[in-house]
C-alpha cells in the first residue's frame, strides 16, 4: 500500500515522502494516528495545499522536543526496590516505573518515548535508558536501581 507521510516517521521516511508499507501498518497505525494518508490524486493535492502548515508544525514539534531534551539531558533517577538476601530484585523496573519517577522529578515522559533495549531492569545499579522525544531527538538518562531489604 502506498501512503504519503504527513510527518517524519522513524525508519520509514520524512514529511511528504510517498512510501510503500504493508497495508496493516498503514491501516492500524499510520492513518489512524494522522501520520500518513493513502497515496491518491486527491490526497496528493490536499497534501501540497497543506505542505507549509505541516512543515511549520513539524519544525515547532522539533523545537519543543529539543527544549525538553536540553532540560532532561543528564537526568539521573533513583528507583528503590526490595531485594532478596542474595541481592536479587523482587520484580523489575519497567517503563511505567521510569515514567512515574520522571514525573516525581518534575519532568513529563510518555511511555512511548522510553525505550528499554534489553527489557525491564532486573538488576541493582545504574542503567542508561534511551529516550526518544522526536525522531531526530534522542538522548539517554540514567536510572539508578537501589535495593532495600
Amino acid at each position: 500500500m502506498e501512503v504519503i507521510l504527513l510527518e517524519k516517521v522513524r525508519n520509514l521516511g520524512k514529511l511528504g515522502e510517498q512510501v510503500k508499507v504493508k497495508s496493516g501498518f498503514a491501516r492500524n497505525y499510520l492513518i489512524p494516528y494522522g501520520k500518513a494518508v493513502t497515496a491518491n490524486a486527491e490526497n496528493r493535492a490536499k497534501f501540497e495545499a497543506q505542505r507549509a502548515e505541516l512543515e511549520k508544525a513539524q519544525t515547532d514539534a522539533l523545537d519543543r522536543a529539543q527544549s525538553r531534551a536540553s532540560r532532561m539531558t543528564g537526568l539521573t533517577l533513583q528507583i528503590t526496590r526490595k531485594v532478596s538476601e542474595e541481592g536479587k530484585l523482587f520484580g523489575s523496573v519497567g517503563i511505567r516505573d521510569i515514567c512515574e519517577a520522571t514525573k516525581q522529578a518534575g519532568f513529563e515522559l510518555v511511555r512511548s518515548e522510553v525505550h528499554l533495549d534489553r527489557g525491564p531492569l532486573k538488576e541493582i545499579g545504574d542503567h542508561a535508558i534511551s529516550v526518544s522525544l522526536h525522531p531526530e531527538v534522542n538522548f539517554k538518562i540514567i536510572v539508578s536501581v537501589i535495593g532495600e531489604k
